[in-house]
């Protein structure tokens, strides 16, 4: 389950994912394995509610505050005068909005296969494909993936932990319109560095940068940054508090993202 607020420029928005996935790793040898993972996505979006009985609640008065849309003084003062001249009581910003809502139910669907080599502790490579339906909307991913964990020869328990990946996809989803396929390549270069600073709090930082190829020309469009603070309880149950800064690098335009999310593994 993940719960996410976005702050973009003056719009607050809040969003809620709920998500059940199953993954099974097929172990060809020592070296390498195969894994299977099958994710559902379900996004419940509050919206108005428009049907037959969408004034219901108005007319027939159930929400226990007065109606401030209607003028009841007989005299034609402006007793709701907030003091700037304006009448408080008419001013639709002060009102609560009492409309009648529905729950929409949207869902996505990622359906992945992967093949992972490690050729050492510290480097592993991996390549694989996923089919993602987006609201019923088809899209392809293929994937190659290398990551360089500098800290993984050392033995014994260590705290910090360090990686740098380099991840290149080519993403495909018909056009609306045209009815045709569209593919476009993308290269991100990450860095994670993760604190283990408790038996079960585990502290990250990591960067990303996104690039992508536009008719033949390839530029970084955004950098992301992301800090996680993760605790497990039996390692079974594990709460995750994040936060996250996207600055698009081809646009002024900054958003920043505060998630809590849990997971429970059977």
């Amino acid at each position: 389950m993940f719960l996410a607020t976005a702050p973009a420029a003056a719009q607050q928005q809040v969003g809620v994912s709920i998500n059940a996935g199953v993954r099974k790793t097929v172990r060809l040898n020592k070296k390498s394995s195969i894994d299977l993972r099958q994710q559902i996505q379900l996004v419940p979006e509050i919206k108005k509610y428009s049907g037959k009985y969408g004034d219901f609640f108005n007319e027939d008065g159930f929400w226990p505050i007065p109606d401030r849309r209607q003028n009841d003084d007989d005299d034609g003062d402006d007793d709701d005068d907030d003091g700037t001249g304006n009448n408080a009581g008419n001013n639709p910003a002060n009102e609560l909005d009492d409309n009648p809502r529905r729950i929409a139910l949207d869902w996505r669907s990622t359906s992945a296969a992967q093949y992972n080599y490690q050729a050492f502790k510290w480097l592993r490579a991996s390549a694989g494909y996923a089919l993602m339906h987006d609201w019923e909307k088809p899209r392809h991913s293929l994937r190659a993936e290398v990551a360089y964990r500098p800290l993984k020869h050392f033995k014994g328990k260590r705290k910090w932990d360090v990686a740098v990946r380099t991840l290149f996809q080519y993403n495909g989803a018909e056009h609306s319109k045209k009815r045709e396929m569209r593919w476009q390549a993308s290269l991100v270069p990450r860095a994670d560095v993760a604190w283990t600073f408790h038996k079960n709090h585990t502290l990250t930082w990591s960067n990303a940068l996104n690039g992508v190829w536009d008719d033949s020309i390839f530029k970084f469009d955004r950098w992301r940054t992301n800090i996680n603070l993760a605790f497990s309880y039996q390692k079974m149950h594990r709460f995750v508090l994040s936060f996250q800064h996207q600055k698009r690098l081809d646009k002024p335009r900054t958003t920043n993202g505060l998630s809590i999310g849990y997971e429970v593994r059977f």
